[in-house]
C-alpha cells in the first residue's frame, strides 16, 4: 500500500505529464501554423509520451494506492518567436519533469517504498536522454540557423527522423549514407 505522501506525489506528477502533453499539442500546433509539418510530427509523438507517462503512473496509483485523478490543466498557451525559441522553451518543460521526477524518486527512496522507487527508474533515465536529445536538437538548430530560409532544411531533418522512429531506427544516423 502506497503512503498518503506518495499517492499525493504521485497524482502531482500525473498533473505534470499532463501538462507537458498539452504543451506539446500546443507547439505541434505552432508549428503547423508555420507550415512545419516535420517539426509538428515530433511534437504529435513527444504529446504522445507524456500521455503514456502519465498513463503508467495513473495506472499504478490505481493498482497499489488507488485515488489517481487528473485536475484540469493550466493553460498551454506560449508566444514564441522562433524555433529556437520553441526549443528552449521545450528543454526548460523536459526539465521541469525531470526535477519532479527526481524528486519523486527521492521520496520514494526516503519512505522505504522501493517498490514505486524501482516502477520510476525507467522515468528517471528516460528524461536524461529526453534533456540531451533537446540539447542536441538546440545546438543543430544553432548551426543549421533558424532563420525563415532555413526552416525548410530543419522541417526536413525533423520529418526524417520521426519517419526513422516510426521504423524502429535510430533517428541519430545519417539517412543520406545508408
Amino acid at each position: 500500500m502506497l503512503s498518503n505522501k506518495i499517492k499525493a506525489a504521485l497524482n502531482e506528477q500525473i498533473q505534470k505529464e499532463a501538462f507537458a502533453s498539452n504543451s506539446y499539442l500546443t507547439l505541434a500546433t505552432w508549428s503547423e501554423e508555420k507550415a512545419l509539418d516535420g517539426v509538428a510530427a515530433y511534437f504529435y509523438a513527444a504529446a504522445e509520451d507524456e500521455r503514456q507517462h502519465m498513463l503508467e503512473i495513473y495506472k499504478y496509483l490505481n493498482t497499489y494506492g488507488s485515488g489517481a485523478h487528473l485536475k484540469p490543466l493550466k493553460e498551454t498557451s506560449v508566444k514564441l518567436k522562433n524555433i529556437l525559441e520553441v526549443f528552449h522553451y521545450v528543454f526548460d518543460l523536459e526539465h521541469e519533469v525531470t526535477v519532479s521526477i527526481n524528486k519523486l524518486a527521492k521520496l520514494a527512496y526516503e519512505e522505504n517504498d522501493f517498490a514505486t522507487f524501482k516502477f520510476l527508474e525507467a522515468f528517471v533515465l528516460e528524461q536524461q536522454q529526453s534533456e540531451k536529445d533537446v540539447t542536441d536538437l538546440i545546438d543543430m538548430i544553432k548551426r543549421v540557423g533558424y532563420e525563415e530560409k532555413n526552416l525548410y532544411y530543419l522541417n526536413k531533418t525533423f520529418k526524417k527522423n520521426e519517419e526513422r522512429k516510426a521504423l524502429g531506427k535510430n533517428p541519430d544516423l545519417d539517412v543520406e549514407k545508408e
